[in-house]
């Protein structure tokens, strides 16, 4: 295999304390056959001007593109796509960072493992706190590897993987490009994929770190649910196929309707109430009898 051209395409927007890290991140990778598309969704700071200059000065190939109004990640992935040349395509959040040899370990992984994207282990870092946690807790990860020729069956109802650093074919990309009408574009994309019969790796070595904000879009959950309903509505019937499958996505919808009252309540009364009638509901669901949740709660 020829060593590929790799675009690593850099999206950002109000990232000014962060984009020095992100933009050194990606211009001191060991792997030296890449290019960088930078693009800037019209930040009322001085992002575009801080990470073009690092971007200029470390004498890269680099395109830049700054929009004048702004767009979803998505449309703005697309863009991005559009003006890469490479092979292969890495997408770099302007507050998230990756370790120094991310690239050369996927490309090293697809010479040995042919796929189509490739994900990796990490870690996330709190910005809130300065902590650095896992990002794969628990079990999580071994069950990210251990149902990779399944992928899309485990992860239709729930998204179980990190997308920072997406590694994917460019080629793909442009045949199947984000859906514009989301915001959890990464996740739609491994369906999108997977669903087709596209090979996903997983590298279990911790390559990035994804910077958790105050903002991010998974402390917002109206519009995390209205993305839920909008990337699950495309399989419901291979959902409703499989009761597991269905009574999983099922509690999931429930979820977020809790989530989003409990969010929304007023006082703690109001929350603890929300509370209880989740937990109920919840149970009624998922165990359907009652008399049998009871045998299975005292069983544990």
């Amino acid at each position: 295999m020829e060593q590929p051209l790799v675009s690593i395409v850099i999206i950002t927007m109000n990232h000014e304390k962060f984009i020095e890290q992100a933009c050194r991140s990606a211009i001191s990778q060991t792997y030296d056959n890449f290019e960088i598309v930078f693009l800037d969704n019209c930040s009322d700071d001085n992002t575009y001007e801080k990470g073009k200059k690092i971007l200029e000065d470390s004498g890269i190939s680099c395109t830049f593109i700054k929009n004048t109004e702004k767009f979803k990640v998505s449309k703005n992935l697309n863009i991005l796509v559009s003006k890469a040349s490479g092979d292969y395509i890495s997408i770099l959040s302007g507050d998230d960072w990756w370790a120094e040899n991310i690239i050369e370990e996927k490309v090293n992984y697809i010479k040995n493992h042919p796929s189509d994207f490739v994900l990796s282990d990490g870690y996330k870092y709190i910005q809130e706190t300065g902590e650095t946690i896992e990002a794969y807790q628990n079990t999580d990860k071994t069950k990210v590897i251990k149902s990779l020729n399944s992928f899309f069956h485990e992860n239709v109802v729930q998204n179980k993987t990190i997308n920072v650093g997406t590694f994917v074919k460019k080629e793909l990309l442009d045949q199947y490009p984000f859906d514009e009408n989301l915001h959890t574009e990464d996740w739609d994309m491994n369906l999108q994929l997977s669903s087709r019969g596209y090979k996903i790796g997983f590298i279990d070595k911790k390559l990035f770190y994804y910077r958790i904000l105050s903002t991010s879009l998974s402390r917002n959950w109206t519009l995390m649910s209205d993305s839920y309903n909008k990337v699950t509505s495309k399989y419901l019937d291979y959902i409703n196929a499989d009761q597991k499958l269905r009574t999983k996505y099922l509690l999931t919808l429930l979820q977020f309707k809790y989530e989003i009252m409990l969010s929304e309540a007023i006082s703690e009364e109001e929350k603890k109430e929300f509370q209880k009638r989740w937990t109920r509901e919840k149970y009624e669901l998922k165990y359907k009898n009652p008399v049998l949740f009871f045998k299975l709660l005292f069983l544990k």
